[in-house]
């Protein structure tokens, strides 16, 4: 099987100097979607991809990472507010726990499309026909991560990774849920919500270039749109900081 290729975008990269970091996404020079018999929207190879092609990588303005304190909030606001409760479901069915920064990484490009599925071997063991991985380059994102094919695929075949090696969240639902139907059982949100002190205002900052990517991606569906219902709802745009602030309507279930 293909290890992970070299990238020459990523040597040029400065830990700490964000200037450096590979910016956009390259996912759909690769790829397009597609409906999917029996699975709904997916990713297909918009041509041949040679074993071990890079097709997307993690860049600036492609992935949202969402910590712990954020995801709560959004749970809460989910409570009182449809808008936030069809975000936190988007979140939990695309979304990938990164342990290293405590956050669930949500792609704003197409990469939440790629869909789950086993090509090779049974079970847990099985493996999907791409890759996905890595050692972030920068310190302080998860730039440098990559997804890659472990195999040739053909033009109009869809693209699946095995869901089994991305990591559980300890405080949310991510994508795991749909693996594992008893995972609901093991955490308790009520508890886990109450003893979350939210004492500031908490903002979710969605970079003028996160947004353009976001607009360029699937939104056929009202899941897929639900980044973009809290924008027009609770974002306000910030000309200084060139970013959307959206605040999460909530407070503490502790006060």
């Amino acid at each position: 099987m293909p290890s992970r290729p070299e990238i020459p975008e990523l040597s040029a990269i400065v830990p700490g100097d964000r200037s450096t970091y590979p910016k956009d996404s390259i996912i759909n020079n690769y790829t397009r979607l597609s409906h999917i018999p029996s699975m709904g929207m997916g990713l297909v190879a918009a041509q041949d991809l040679p074993a071990g092609t890079a097709w997307c990588l993690a860049s600036l303005d492609n992935y949202l990472p969402i910590p712990r304190k954020t995801f709560i909030a959004i749970r809460l606001a989910g409570k009182k507010y449809p808008e936030w409760k069809n975000f936190q479901s988007s979140i939990e069915m695309v979304a990938v726990y990164s342990p290293r920064f405590d956050a669930v990484n949500f792609s704003v490009d197409n990469l939440r499309f790629l869909n789950h599925g086993i090509v090779e071997g049974e079970g847990e063991g099985g493996v999907g026909n791409v890759e996905i991985g890595g050692t972030a380059v920068a310190e302080d994102s998860l730039v440098g991560w990559a997804a890659w094919t472990n195999r040739e695929i053909k033009q109009g075949e869809q693209l699946v990774a095995n869901y089994y090696g991305f990591k559980n969240c300890p405080w949310g639902n991510t994508c795991e849920k749909f693996l594992d139907l008893t995972l609901s059982d093991k955490l308790d949100f009520d508890i886990m919500d109450r003893e979350t002190k939210l004492d500031e205002p908490v903002e979710l900052i969605l970079t003028r270039d996160q947004f353009s990517v976001y607009t360029q991606s699937g939104l056929e569906r009202e899941i897929d749109k639900a980044l973009l219902a809290v924008i027009a709802k609770w974002g306000v745009w910030d000309e200084g900081r060139g970013s959307w602030v959206i605040k999460v309507p909530v407070e503490s279930p502790s006060q």
